[in-house]
């Protein structure tokens, strides 16, 4: 059986990109300067980015019928993401998200439509993956699958890192599952405390072994098991910030590059800050995740 480095479990969607010269007001109708169609999806867009640094993965989870579910696998397969786990269910709606990107101020506002994918079916092969994998990351869509497959991974070993967002259906249960726990400040202050410190001795308490906010332009802060205090990174600076989509995906998958490596909390999560930050330079999720190298060398002048 295939061994993995990292096996992703969760949403696998397609991204409608349109920058626009400013946001469009009520009932007003605009032509976007650009456009791009991408793969998107939290799990489904970090686990792309570990494979661009070039470790091995994997990704369980589930696409609807037609292109959008198609673009979605063979986006993930472009950038040699194991895809054997992921089923398309047909007579069911895609997941597709509608961004809207400010040219001017490099933001962007999401409408995600899920499709009508509510749950994907488990099998052998599914369970085999996680089983034979060395960390599984889940963005907790589909729920009641992932959980599962997460007290699965629990019973047999495998790390588990969460990445959950705050209408998530337990969401708190999936912090409890987490070994490695990576959450935006906008989980953090909507479930549990605006005190980010207080916030990441809970998750340590929790069960955590290392747990992580990231905090936007404000870098990322986080604490190990073992720490007595919290870690502060500022953000990796870039010349112009052209779209923000997937940068906190992106995060993920290059911490836990560094978590593959052995480095240290401070590298970590100074190398996902670099690599968020580059991601940043270009339009959508995937198109400016950076290859090991390009990640190093921006590393490397930084620090």
């Amino acid at each position: 059986m295939k061994k993995y480095d990292v096996v992703a479990i969760g949403g696998a969607t397609v991204d409608h990109l349109n920058v626009v010269d400013h946001f469009p007001e009520e009932d007003e109708k605009i032509v976007p300067t650009y456009s791009s169609i991408q793969g998107g999806g939290q799990a489904a867009t970090a686990i792309a980015c570990l494979a661009r640094l070039g470790v091995s993965t994997g990704m369980v989870g589930t696409v609807g019928e037609g292109a959008i579910g198609q673009c979605a696998i063979d986006t993930l397969q472009k950038e040699g993401v194991d895809t054997v786990g992921v089923t398309m269910q047909k007579g069911h709606a895609p997941a597709l998200s509608s961004i809207i990107v400010d040219k001017k101020k490099g933001t962007r506002t999401i409408v995600a439509d899920r499709g009508d994918l509510q749950e994907f079916p488990l099998n052998d092969s599914i369970y085999d993956m996680v089983r034979n994998a060395r960390i599984v990351h889940s963005d907790a869509h589909f729920p009641e699958q992932n959980m599962k497959l997460l007290q699965f991974a629990r019973k047999n070993g495998v790390k588990i890192c969460v990445d959950s967002e705050p209408h998530t259906p337990n969401a708190k249960d999936f912090v409890d599952v987490a070994d490695y726990l990576i959450v935006s400040r906008r989980f953090v202050e909507e479930l549990f405390y605006h005190d980010y410190e207080k916030a990441l001795h809970e998750f340590i308490e929790r069960g955590a072994e290392i747990a992580v906010i990231t905090l936007g332009k404000y870098g990322s802060i986080g604490m190990r098991k073992e720490d007595s205090s919290c870690t502060t990174v500022n953000e990796y600076p870039v010349e112009e910030v052209v779209d923000t989509t997937g940068a906190g995906d992106v995060f993920h998958g290059a911490f836990l590059y560094g978590v593959l490596q052995e480095w240290s909390l401070k590298k970590s999560m100074q190398f996902a800050n670099v690599c968020a930050g580059l991601k940043c330079t270009k339009l959508g999720g995937r198109d400016g995740m950076p290859t090991l190298k390009q990640a190093q060398d921006a590393l490397k002048q930084w620090i």
